[in-house]
Formats: C-alpha cells, structure tokens, sequence
C-alpha cells in the first residue's frame, strides 16, 4: 500500500472517530442523536464513493 493512500486511509478513519465521539458526547436525545449518525453516514457514504470515483481515474 502506498504510503499517501495509508495516510488518506488513517485521516478518514480518524475523521469518523471524531464525529461518532463527537455525536455521542452532545447533549441531545437518543432519537435526535440516531437521526444525527445517519446522516452523517450517508454524507460520509456520498463522499466516498465520490473519492473512490477520483481513484479509478
């Protein structure tokens, strides 16, 4: 494995950490916090395959 795509590979597993540490620790509801996590996951979801897309080129 190349050493930049390890590096892309830690910053974005790095980067879910941070956000799913970051939901859970807010001071919402469980509904509102379950609402915040899928929408997260579909953004995060989009933004990969888009980054995968630029990859295959």
């Amino acid at each position: 494995m190349k050493k930049g795509s390890r590096f892309a590979l830690g910053a974005a597993i790095g980067a879910v950490a941070g956000v799913v540490a970051g939901l859970l620790a807010a001071p919402k509801s469980g509904k509102e916090t379950r609402a915040d996590i899928k929408q997260k996951a579909l953004e995060m979801k989009k933004e990969a395959a888009e980054k995968a897309g630029d990859l295959k080129k």
